[in-house]
């Protein structure tokens, strides 16, 4: 039987002597070779389109969470109208809750519109046309970065798989694309995805989101986690995707350094949800003043002038409604505490004490007070199931 290290390293200890001790340490294990398919050439065509990105008039809220609030849920978008040419970088900025997501998942198809031509990706529809999927990319910031505390979809993303070992068919199809990306990233394919960081758990994001050849790219503050190096680099690759094969970027982001030169377009969503200015970003006046007197920090700039703006119109009007006495949230002890858990009770006073039509009380979680509203309105034609 030929001499096996590997094999007595792992029945008996090291062997031992007064001047000498002897180990047998394995060797990481070696990348396996990676085999070559050829790209998918029967991939669904794209039509021929225009603008890469055209939304008409688009409004759109969530439902509410309250099961007895009737009124209208105020906009998270308020009559969009944006264009899009093909190539082209654009930078979305707005504050904290001013719909930059929402936006980018419905140009994602994640979210329905209320007519099916108000948003166009390609010349298709966002939602309906899922042969999209293989030309657009949507790359946001909660892939496999939440503990997973139950079995679901998080747990692949933190299980202990190498990296090589993960989507191997689009790995196999597109070698060169990823090593590319690889070599970009600083990424080790030997990596083990429950030993990462969240920065390099990030950079795999990103190479498995950006090996198929894309036309359509929507990032949602995906540089967060990335270190300064890394960053640039990504921008620059990004650049020049957009410069050789023509596809477009919209990079939702709070981040601006090293973004000076990099978007050919911006657009601009207010805390109100309607888009202050959209366009090239030479034609931005304000932005070619700073550039005149060498600004360091340009696009810092444009976004501190816009958003500061915003800040202080806010602060101004929770200081008149403080002094009026109309905050609602500082009157009522319940929400001054934190607001109201499901399965709690729930204040009634604001819901009308007489049926507007008959109907039945069914979908609502247990201890959320059915029989209570029921007793409220005291409507005859009311059923509890």
């Amino acid at each position: 039987m030929p001499f096996a290290p590997r094999l007595i390293a792992l029945l008996h200890p090291p062997l031992s002597h007064p001047k000498l001790t002897l180990r047998f340490a394995l060797p990481p294990p070696p990348t396996p070779p990676l085999r070559t398919l050829a790209p998918l050439d029967n991939l669904p065509p794209l039509p021929e389109y225009g603008s890469a990105i055209s939304i008409k008039n688009l409004s759109f809220s969530y439902p509410s969470r309250n099961s007895f609030d009737t009124g209208g849920q105020p906009l998270i978008l308020n009559d969009l109208s944006i264009d899009l040419p093909k190539g082209s970088r654009c930078l979305l900025l707005g504050s904290n809750g001013s719909g930059k997501s929402t936006l980018l998942r419905i140009l994602g198809g994640r979210h329905l519109t209320k007519t099916d031509d108000m948003v166009r990706v390609c010349g298709m529809n966002a939602f309906r046309d899922t042969k999209l999927n293989f030309y657009r990319a949507y790359l946001d910031c909660d892939w496999g970065m939440r503990t997973v505390a139950f079995a679901g979809g998080g747990v692949p993303l933190q299980a202990d798989v190498p990296v090589h070992g993960m989507m191997t068919k689009l790995q196999e199809q597109y070698p060169e694309r990823r090593d590319e990306i690889v070599d970009m990233l600083g990424i080790d394919l030997n990596w083990r995805m429950h030993e990462l960081s969240d920065g390099q758990r990030r950079r795999v994001q990103l190479l498995l989101g950006l090996i198929r050849p894309f036309e359509i790219l929507l990032l949602d503050e995906i540089t967060t986690s990335l270190d300064v190096c890394v960053r640039q680099d990504l921008l620059q690759w990004l650049k020049k995707e957009t410069e050789e094969r023509g596809a477009t970027i919209v990079y939702a982001t709070h981040i601006f350094d090293g973004l000076d030169d990099w978007p050919t377009d911006m657009m601009y969503l207010s805390d109100k949800g309607t888009c202050e200015w959209q366009g090239k970003l030479n034609e931005l006046e304000y932005y070619q003043e700073l550039k005149r007197n060498n600004h360091p920090a340009k696009m810092l700039a444009v976004a501190d002038h816009w958003l500061r703006a915003e800040l202080n119109e806010r602060r101004k009007k929770r200081k008149l409604e403080k002094a009026a006495g109309s905050l609602v949230h500082e009157a009522d002890p319940t929400l001054r505490q934190g607001g109201y858990a499901s399965g709690r009770a729930i204040d009634m006073s604001t819901v009308g004490k007489q049926p507007t039509r008959t109907g039945r009380i069914s979908d609502v979680r247990g201890n959320a007070g059915k029989m209570d509203m029921v007793s409220r309105t005291a409507g005859d034609n009311m059923e509890v199931s």
